[in-house]
């Protein structure tokens, strides 16, 4: 009795140790990971002597705004704000129903070549944009989209992983509520509606919310492409305008990208769960 009182003592305490391991390693990945986030924001309030200063410091000695107040008066960062809005919702509108009626077919519908046209899909993840993006820029040129909104959310309308994100949630979805929906008389576009959809509402909100930091901050090489009038610029497009010939204003550029990234944020923040939701329901590593 006493050996294996003694034995669980010695698991509770390895067991101890490794949790403590376990979170010391937590804690320095994600000060390391939100390190440069903090040194942005905090950038964004120094003037321009003290961002240069060697040895250079966190904490501003004087806080100033000066910095956000020259936003305006550099660039219309309102109107690419703007922009970048439209453009994200257009192309999250487009990514919630066009995957989720992709999942729909993959998941519930048999047809010739299915796992074919699947694997042809799922072979696109791995092929980045700027692989195709001189194909693309061709075919966006030949039907006289180029400098127009439709040119800058064109690639932006479809999201391969999304496709087999929710495939594989719509599969967990019984037959029996597809079939009974069909033989009350509802048509296919009312199932997906009325049932499909709304299962799936976790799954498609992570899907939406990962479109949309992806379209606001990873396609700026698309957007320079395309983009050739400032009216259509988005804000990381907005961001050049720090970058002289001999000189980078640090001030603006930070406080254009503190900006930058309170959309974002929000958004995450506000949508977490879902994200949390959507990948435990899915039991899918995203």
């Amino acid at each position: 009795m006493k050996e294996r009182i003694g034995q669980t003592e010695v698991q509770k305490k390895k067991i101890s140790i490794s949790r403590v391991v376990l979170y010391v390693c937590l804690l320095i990945t994600s000060v390391t990971i939100v390190m440069p986030l903090i040194w942005v924001i905090f950038t964004s309030f120094k003037e321009k002597a003290e961002i240069i200063s060697i040895p250079p410091t966190l904490l501003p000695r004087i806080w100033t705004l000066s910095n956000y107040i020259k936003l305006p008066k550099v660039a219309p960062f309102f109107l690419f704000f703007l922009n970048s809005i439209f453009i994200c919702s257009v192309s999250t509108f487009f990514i919630i129903f066009g995957c989720s009626m992709a999942g729909y077919i993959f998941a519930k519908y048999k047809f010739k070549g299915q796992t074919f046209l699947f694997f042809l899909v799922m072979g696109t993840i791995l092929v980045p944009l700027q692989a195709y993006l001189i194909p693309l820029y061709l075919i966006v040129r030949s039907i006289g989209w180029i400098n127009t909104y439709r040119g800058m959310v064109f690639p932006l309308i479809i999201m391969s992983s999304g496709i087999f994100f929710l495939r594989q949630n719509i599969l967990a979805i019984p037959d029996e509520l597809i079939d009974a929906a069909r033989i009350d008389g509802c048509s296919e576009f009312r199932v997906f509606w009325t049932i499909i959809f709304p299962l799936s509402f976790s799954a498609t909100a992570a899907i939406a919310i990962v479109n949309w930091v992806y379209t606001w901050s990873q396609v700026f090489i698309w957007y320079l492409v395309v983009a050739n009038s400032e009216k259509l610029f988005t804000m990381e497009l907005g961001l050049m305008y720090f970058q002289r010939n001999y000189v980078t204003d640090y001030g603006g550029i930070m406080a254009a990208c503190v900006l930058c990234l309170l959309p974002i944020l929000a958004v995450f923040l506000a949508l977490r769960t879902r994200i949390i939701e959507g990948v435990s329901f899915t039991g899918m590593k995203y």
